[in-house]
């Protein structure tokens, strides 16, 4: 069968202007109206299908483009040595990142040439397959910007993440838009529209009603842990004069309480200097923990001697009163050009370049603290936005996830909402009570049903002290990770490879 479509009337100026509104309508749902990403692929979508093949990657850079520059914008805000690296490498990042959306709209072109309506449903599983797919590796993974995010300050559109994890909610956004946009000329197909958000909301009812039903439960009520979370709010110009003094004082004020905690949480990097045995840092934090009589989580920098190869590493340590440090765990998902460059350990000759990256080397174990016979795994900034690296703590037996992280670098940008919206999800992924320890905020402590308690301001100085309890529920996702994202991605590649045994059409 031959498959005749007409040749594209959209001018390159109207191409550019609908490109730019997806971009805008994108950007706006993550920062300002989450239901925003319901419609916001609806201009792309109409120049896709009315577009002609040729100039349809360029329309999906373009929107790509519009969504990340102001997205991730943040990351120009940093301090680093040498500003030209810096410039080059977020524009790469840019650049990196809108060509997903220019490939996911020419293989979607494609598709529809080749399969007619069917290619809608194809390229819904592959938009969600190509956001799996860049955020994998540890080396390059940057998931930041994933479309399921616009819907986390929507509690009742979220809870399908504990089956089908993040890329669940990408899929609902993107079939939505993809529904809606055919439902303009088959009114009937906003029916089966319904019928999903319905049984999407629906199941969210019912999820929030059991977790607070089994939090009510009486065993539950009884393995509680009290929490102390300290914010200090150190500023930049602190941390470079390394005045240790000064930020073990401000601990220390907001450590002590009149109620007494089973676990004191600090930042990420909350003192200078290394935690080593014997150094200043490590010694003023141990006399605190002792006077406080109550085990700290801190972070910190940590050395190791490997074979007189000495290894820097960003870790967080655990303090007990009277024993110093029990333990630590070396951050694994380091991030790519500020913490290290790429690739270093199998091509060591990227050690010798200097970008004003950190130097850090990445840790090779996930240590699960012990506190009471209570099992907690610790993720260092950005690893919280890796899903499957959570998952893998809770299925190796943590019974609740500790994210310790410093984002005052990047101001009073989006980047300190963004990624602390980010990080919350896990908690209903897994169903694990989930702390937030920010040194500039935001510290929060998230509900196994992703309600999020004493949120704090940015650049406040500030502590949270409440109660966790802890449950021992499975859920498919953490039993099973990330099936739902494997199935797309079969179902992604069947369908695209049944291109290769379609007949072209003669003209496009």
């Amino acid at each position: 069968m031959q498959i005749h479509i007409s040749k594209s009337e959209i001018s390159p100026p109207l191409g550019i202007l609908f490109s730019v509104l997806s971009g805008i309508l994108l950007f706006s749902s993550f920062v300002y109206l989450p239901y925003l990403s319901f419609i916001a692929f609806l201009p792309l979508l109409f120049l896709i299908d009315k577009s002609s093949l040729k100039g349809i990657f360029y329309y999906g850079l373009i929107a790509g483009f519009t969504l990340y520059i102001p997205l991730l914008y943040f990351i120009l805000v940093m301090e680093v040595p040498i500003r030209f690296y810096l410039y080059l490498g977020v524009f790469i990042l840019w650049l990196y990142l809108s060509l997903y959306y220019g490939l996911w709209c020419y293989i979607t072109k494609l598709l529809l040439i080749k399969t007619g309506v069917v290619g809608w449903i194809i390229s819904a599983a592959f938009f969600v397959s190509l956001e799996f797919l860049r955020s994998l590796t540890r080396e390059i993974g940057f998931p930041w910007g994933t479309i399921g995010y616009t819907l986390v300050p929507q509690r009742y559109f979220i809870q399908i993440a504990d089956i089908t994890g993040i890329a669940g909610l990408s899929f609902i956004v993107i079939l939505t838009n993809i529904l809606l946009y055919n439902s303009f000329t088959r009114p009937k197909i906003i029916i089966p529209l319904l019928i999903i958000l319905s049984s999407v909301m629906g199941y969210s009812k019912l999820r929030i009603k059991s977790i607070n039903k089994l939090m009510q439960d009486s065993d539950i009520q009884q393995s509680e842990i009290s929490i102390l979370i300290v914010q200090p709010n150190i500023s930049h110009e602190v941390k470079r004069r390394g005045d240790i003094v000064s930020r073990i004082n401000i601990f220390k004020s907001f450590s002590k309480s009149d109620s007494r905690h089973d676990l004191i949480i600090w930042p990420e990097s909350a003192l200078p200097g290394y935690m080593i045995e014997g150094s200043k840092p490590e010694r003023l934090t141990r006399e605190l923990v002792d006077s406080l009589q109550t085990p700290v989580l801190t972070g910190g920098t940590r050395l190791s001697y490997d074979e007189e190869i000495i290894k820097v590493y960003n870790s967080s340590v655990l303090v007990e009163p009277y024993k110093g440090v029990v333990d630590f765990y070396d951050k694994i998902y380091l991030v790519p050009f500020g913490e290290r460059l790429p690739f270093d350990d199998f091509f060591p000759v990227l050690k010798r370049l200097e970008f004003g990256q950190g130097g850090y080397s990445p840790g090779d174990r996930r240590t699960l603290f012990e506190l009471n016979g209570v099992k907690f795994g610790v993720l260092i900034c950005f690893e919280s936005t890796f899903p499957r690296h959570v998952n893998k703590f809770v299925k190796e037996g943590a019974d609740f996830m500790v994210n310790i992280t410093d984002d005052s670098w990047f101001g009073r940008t989006v980047g300190p909402y963004e990624h602390s919206r980010m990080a919350s999800l896990r908690a209903v992924e897994t169903r694990k009570p989930f702390i937030r320890c920010a040194n500039s905020g935001i510290s929060y402590i998230v509900n196994p049903d992703g309600l999020i308690k004493h949120s704090t301001k940015l650049f406040e100085r500030a502590s949270i002290s409440d109660n966790i309890y802890l449950n021992h529920k499975e859920t498919f996702y953490t039993k099973y990770g990330d099936v739902f994202s494997y199935v797309m991605l079969l179902f992604s590649f069947v369908g695209i490879l049944s291109l290769l045994f379609i007949q072209r059409p003669e003209r496009l």
